[in-house]
């Protein structure tokens, strides 16, 4: 029980608490809209106080953002005092030397409130919280509105939504036959709870409103202008000195000098995927230092013989994670913790082995690529902050964070696909991957951008245009590192072995294997390494491979069995199955809008 007791708990936590004080019986809101979008605000308000209070505060917001309305109390029915600190203006009624308790209290406010510049180029709107959500310290018994328009409007082009912030729950309301008034009355609204409105109309219906600043249009200006600038900063430095010098590779039948399956592919990949790890036991076995045998739930691997003396220090530990404990494993075991522990130890001293005069990428330029990524997260956060120039503060977080995220995953990408092309050459395919992902981050922060006020079409130009611009910067600055002379080197020895597994002939193949029978498994475990083993048996195709002693099974073990292995032993130790998750959302410009989502009317507090 005590599970869905702390979830009970957190939910009550989750609630506004209403505040005592004051109770609201009675709220009625009156609004006349002219053509510039100014309205003029008649709130007629009926209190009762629930402990004695010297009176309330009405608390009007005039900022939302960057955006400020222009508000100006006209008249009340008893004397207040006014205070702003920047975002409320706060009217005090009651008298510091009087208490105030029972009720009713009837109170009267008219202010006008000019929401300024119409934001929108394609159309015109009235964004309006007749009660704010969460601002108000009371419920309210009865609440009630009239909004008077210049001009008729459409019914299906009006929402009344209620709620807590962000709730999309529709009520009625009324319009009246000329379409020009929208009433509405509703009884008992909760604490926390708000009423807003939202009007779409066609663009012009404010004929007097002031049109918008040029902020928006310097901002699409300057963001574009970042983007260019990043791309074409790389793009420059890229053609100065990024190029890599051209690997020779000539076609070679024996593996690159000194260097065993995993060292190879740890060059030609930068890392160690699983079955470059997996095709050490067939390189150890063809060596004669363990056996494989079959078993109904895997493999049983047993030590036969100890590594030469001169073997690499990453090969002795990985060696002796695979037995460090005994003569012979299970593939079972390698899925334990310890296991991964120590195959990460081996993967960190393969770091080390390549290093000083084994290094594999050029000092300069790995720091050349650490500028070129401090200009590109400069970029980012420069185009988050432009971006959301009408908007600071809040919407930011949802263009920056979107935008790191892209910045990071794209490296990731780049960086394997750029060592993908080191190897095989340009393959526009791999760019592939990259494309759902932007769509997914244009979409999400276009609607974080439109939500809050900024134009729709502006902001998928000014977004597209920076994450295909950051796409490509990031593939410029993972090509900016640039080999070793070492590398080269061993690169041209790799791509050239590789080359011949992939296209070796029928007939080359039948004098190499003649002169040494055991040729298929000479080669075997570096064909795994790459993740070519299945050319490699298809080169073999109707040609007799003498079975080999180390590796055992209820059948007899021909080459497609053997070559299957490591992938078989890869799957079944380190392929762990992962929780898939799924989150997304929709919104977009010109919808319904949401509960708390427009201009606000604020809310009120006792004192």
């Amino acid at each position: 029980m005590r599970i869905p007791a702390v979830i009970l708990f957190l939910l009550l936590l989750s609630l506004p608490l209403a505040a005592s004080g004051f109770f609201v019986d009675y709220y009625m809101v009156r609004i006349d809209v002219d053509d510039a979008r100014d309205m003029v605000i008649r709130e007629n308000l009926s209190l009762e106080y629930t402990e004695p209070s010297h009176g309330f505060y009405r608390d009007i917001q005039h900022r939302f953002g960057n955006l400020d309305a222009a508000v100006d109390v006209l008249w009340t029915s008893s004397p207040v005092s006014l205070s702003d600190d920047g975002s409320f203006i706060s009217i005090r009624f009651g008298d510091p030397d009087k208490l105030l308790s029972g009720g009713p209290y009837a109170y009267v406010i008219e202010y006008s409130y000019s929401l300024g510049a119409d934001p929108y180029d394609d159309y015109d709107e009235l964004y309006y919280n007749i009660v704010t959500p969460e601002t108000w310290d009371s419920a309210i018994g009865r609440a009630a509105f009239e909004v008077n328009l210049p001009h008729p409007v459409d019914a299906d082009r009006i929402w009344v939504t209620a709620g807590q912030y962000g709730s999309e729950m529709k009520i009625p309301f009324m319009l009246s036959d000329d379409g020009t008034v929208i009433s509405g009355r509703y009884a008992d609204l909760p604490h926390g709870f708000g009423i807003t409105l939202r009007v779409e109309m066609d663009e012009g219906y404010f004929s007097s409103a002031p049109r918008a600043s040029g902020t928006a249009s310097v901002s699409f200006i300057a963001t574009v202008a970042i983007s260019l600038v990043m791309f074409l900063s790389l793009l420059l430095l890229w053609f100065a000195k990024g190029r890599d010098e051209q690997i020779i590779a000539p076609a070679r039948f024996s593996p690159p000098d000194g260097l065993d399956p995993m060292e190879c592919a740890y060059i030609s990949e930068g890392t160690l995927a699983p079955r470059a790890i997996t095709s050490m036991l067939l390189y150890w076995a063809d060596r004669g230092f363990l056996t494989i045998d079959e078993k109904d739930d895997g493999f049983l691997i047993t030590r036969t013989g100890d590594l030469p003396d001169d073997c690499g220090e990453p090969e002795r530990l990985l060696f002796a994670a695979f037995f460090s404990s005994s003569s012979s494993f299970s593939s079972s075991e390698m899925g334990s913790a310890g296991f991964r522990a120590r195959i990460q130890a081996a993967e960190r001293s393969m770091a080390e082995h390549f290093s000083g005069d084994r290094i594999l990428s050029s000092p300069e330029s790995i720091r050349l690529k650490k500028r070129a990524h401090l200009l590109i997260l400069l970029s980012v956060v420069l185009f988050s902050a432009l971006a959301t120039l009408q908007f600071p503060g809040f919407p930011t977080v949802f263009v920056i964070m979107p935008m790191m995220m892209a910045y990071l995953l794209l490296a990731g990408i780049a960086k394997r696909a750029e060592r993908k092309m080191r190897l095989d050459g340009l393959n526009l395919r791999q760019m592939l991957p990259v494309l759902p992902f932007l769509a997914f981050m244009w979409f999400f922060t276009v609607t974080a951008l439109s939500s809050f006020g900024l134009d729709g079409r502006m902001a998928g130009i000014e977004c597209g245009v920076f994450l295909i611009l950051l796409a490509l910067s990031v593939f410029l600055a993972a090509s900016l590192e640039r080999p070793s002379g070492y590398a080269i080197r061993m690169l041209g020895q790799i791509i050239g072995y590789r080359d011949f597994i992939c296209t070796v002939e029928k007939d080359r193949i039948e004098r190499l294997s003649a002169e040494d029978p055991a040729f298929f498994y000479h080669v075997l475990s570096y064909a795994v390494a790459f993740g070519l083993e299945d050319r490699w048996v298809k080169a073999f195709s109707g040609l007799f491979v003498q079975p080999v002693p180390w590796y055992r099974c209820s059948t007899v073990p021909d080459i497609f069995i053997i070559s299957s292995f490591a992938r078989r032993c890869t799957h079944a130790a380190f392929s762990a199955t992962r929780p898939q998750h799924r989150s997304g959302m929709h919104t977009e410009r010109g919808s319904s809008g949401f509960s708390g989502g427009g201009f606000s009317g604020g809310g009120g507090r006792s004192w």
